[in-house]
């Protein structure tokens, strides 16, 4: 019958000789060599030597020690919800031609699961007292747990206690002689280092998981950050775009304020002109008409003197000599010719005056936010006219206008403004004098205006920002870096677009496509 350990030496098997107590110098030299090898081991663990190496180190040492077969270090695993179970660090059986059943396998540590601890090594967790079993049966019954890996005559199980908490089990089974209470108290520094190591082992588990934890964390954080630095750029992006756009926009009203203000000053300008440009005009044509009697009496009169002349008394002849010696003197004939060419001229100028003031009616007409049917061509001389002040010294502008051309649907007054920023920004590329050409095309379902130069022309990297808000390469003061900007708005709410060419040193060539009008 199985007996406990009671501090009382219990009887062997029949047949086998009573267990020999070591001797003092036994004892003195197995204390020796365990507490060097755990010293080791400590030292060994805090290097951070793996703690299955140690634990096999260890318990070969401690079977050698003990003359022991079989033996196994494992760590002792509560969990609320489930019984305990084992998790194997370490084991040992030398005969395994005599095994009864197949060890589980698997690497180390190998969790056993729960019901792996069964009787009798159940009552060590309850008691956390050690178990000293001598005579034990040969071939136990029940299900091959882990006692039944290999057949256990003797049997020592300490307990790895952390206060009042089980950690760990140290058994060790089929010694040559009996276990005795004696190995229990010798092995105390074994059991307690164990002990540390498996508390010490499960701290080093816990900060992994906890630098695991902190990685996957610090990784979470670093893509939350990664998004919001880059939800926070496309935010930036979006609010520049649209910041842009603002502040485009509210040049574009300011310039269409101001552009509206200069029609408002310019038509009262051209109606405080075109009246006495009216008397003018109907003043010549009356003065012309009023010459042309006064040329014809004059002719009459001639006749008339010359009929006259031989019957005339002496103070007639003599009045009529003066008078042909006055028409000498002043030239009449040529002063008659003059005057009728004097008089063309004025009516000219008064026609180049009247057409000037009606263009620029035209120019800054109130836009009414409806299209219309546009002539390209006619737009493009009033526009022309217009601007001629700041063309005319500079560029020769040579203009080639397909006729007829077919009518586009838009708004004039936008159109004029684009023609303005294109001839103005040509006229100002050029270096002194150059030459402006102004030509329009119909092909296929679209209407072409092109505005060429012979300036200086523009860079890739200038060309590739030349329709940018707020981008201008004159000089502070000169340009506000919104002309072809708005330009290109404009054309673009026309369904049409803008196209520019240039190379540096011959010019740039800007061409609007705008769509006919489709009942045109």
């Amino acid at each position: 019958m199985n007996k406990a350990a009671s501090g009382r030496r219990t009887e062997t098997a029949p047949g086998r000789p009573r267990s020999r107590t070591p001797t003092a110098q036994q004892a003195l030299d197995m204390s020796h060599r365990l507490l060097e090898a755990l010293s080791e081991a400590h030292l060994d663990f805090a290097r951070g030597e793996n703690l299955q190496r140690l634990f096999d180190r260890l318990l070969g040492l401690l079977l050698d020690l003990t003359q022991s077969e079989s033996g196994f270090i494992a760590e002792v695993i509560h969990s609320p919800e489930a019984p305990a179970s084992l998790r194997l660090h370490a084991f040992a059986h030398l005969p395994w031609a005599q095994v009864a059943h197949e060890p589980r396998e698997g690497p180390l540590p190998l969790d056993l699961g729960p019901g792996a601890v069964s009787e009798p090594l159940a009552p060590l967790l309850t008691t956390g007292e050690p178990l000293l079993l001598n005579a034990q049966q040969a071939a136990p019954h029940g299900e091959p747990l882990l006692l039944h890996l290999f057949p256990a005559r003797t049997l020592l199980a300490l307990p790895c206690k952390s206060g009042d908490d089980v950690v760990g089990m140290v058994v060790i089974a089929n010694t040559t002689d009996d276990y005795t209470p004696e190995h229990i108290e010798r092995l105390h520094p074994f059991v307690t280092t164990c002990c540390s190591l498996l508390l010490g082992w499960r701290g080093e588990q816990r900060r992994h998981r906890d630098e695991a934890l902190l990685r996957r964390q610090e990784e979470e954080l670093q893509s939350h950050r990664d998004q919001l630095e880059v939800l926070v750029n496309q935010r930036t992006e979006s609010l520049l775009y649209t910041t842009v756009a603002l502040e485009e926009r509210q040049a574009q009203l300011l310039h269409a304020e101001r552009m509206a203000l200069l029609g408002q000053l310019v038509a009262g300008i051209a109606h405080e002109i075109n009246n006495p440009l009216g008397y003018i005009t109907s003043n010549l044509a009356t003065l012309t008409q009023y010459l042309a009697v006064f040329t014809e009496l004059i002719a009459r009169y001639r006749e008339l003197a010359e009929a006259a002349s031989p019957g005339l008394s002496p103070p007639q002849a003599e009045l009529l000599s003066r008078i042909r010696a006055y028409q000498e003197q002043e030239d009449l004939d040529y002063l008659l010719g003059d005057v009728n060419d004097l008089l063309q001229d004025s009516r000219e100028g008064a026609n180049r005056v009247a057409d000037i003031v009606r263009s620029l009616k035209a120019f800054v007409r109130e836009d009414s936010g409806l299209q219309e049917l546009v002539d390209v061509n006619r737009e493009l001389a009033t526009t022309l006219k217009v601007v001629w002040n700041q063309l005319k010294y500079r560029s020769e502008v040579r203009c080639d206008y397909q006729q007829p051309i077919p009518p586009i649907l838009g708004r004039p007054a936008q159109l004029n403004q684009v023609f303005t920023h294109l001839l103005l920004n040509a006229v100002q590329a050029l270096p002194e004098q150059g030459i402006i050409e102004v030509s329009t095309r119909h092909e296929g379902d679209e209407v072409l205006v092109r505005i060429s130069d012979t300036g200086h022309g523009m860079t890739p990297e200038v060309l590739a920002q030349a329709f940018t808000p707020f981008f201008t390469t004159k000089a502070p003061g000169k340009g506000a870096g919104l002309g072809l900007s708005i330009s290109a708005d404009i054309i673009a709410r026309h369904m049409g677009r803008i196209e520019a060419q240039s190379q540096p040193g011959r010019g740039s060539t800007f061409t609007v496509r705008l769509p006919i009008a489709r009942d045109a």
